[in-house]
């Protein structure tokens, strides 16, 4: 997909729907903006619980969390 974006003159600009939905990105939500060299710009969506585990795995560590851990994880809906 490519597409044209007029900047404003606050420095904003719109992402379309379609490009929204395929990155994953809803009202409110986080990206991550990076620029890959001087001329572009990478917009990434907010990770996901299933992708973090998929990437780092299960826990290595038995001994269990503890209530202001979980509280922490609940707070990022983790």
């Amino acid at each position: 997909m490519i597409y044209s974006y007029t900047i404003t003159s606050k420095g904003q600009l719109t992402l379309p729907k379609k490009l929204r939905d395929t990155v994953g990105l809803r009202s409110g939500d986080k990206a991550r903006i990076s620029l890959l060299d001087n001329r572009t710009i990478v917009i990434k969506g907010p990770l996901d619980v299933a992708s973090i585990r998929r990437d780092i795995g299960k826990p290595s560590g038995k001994q269990p969390l503890t209530a202001k851990e979980r509280q922490k994880l609940a707070v990022r809906g983790l």
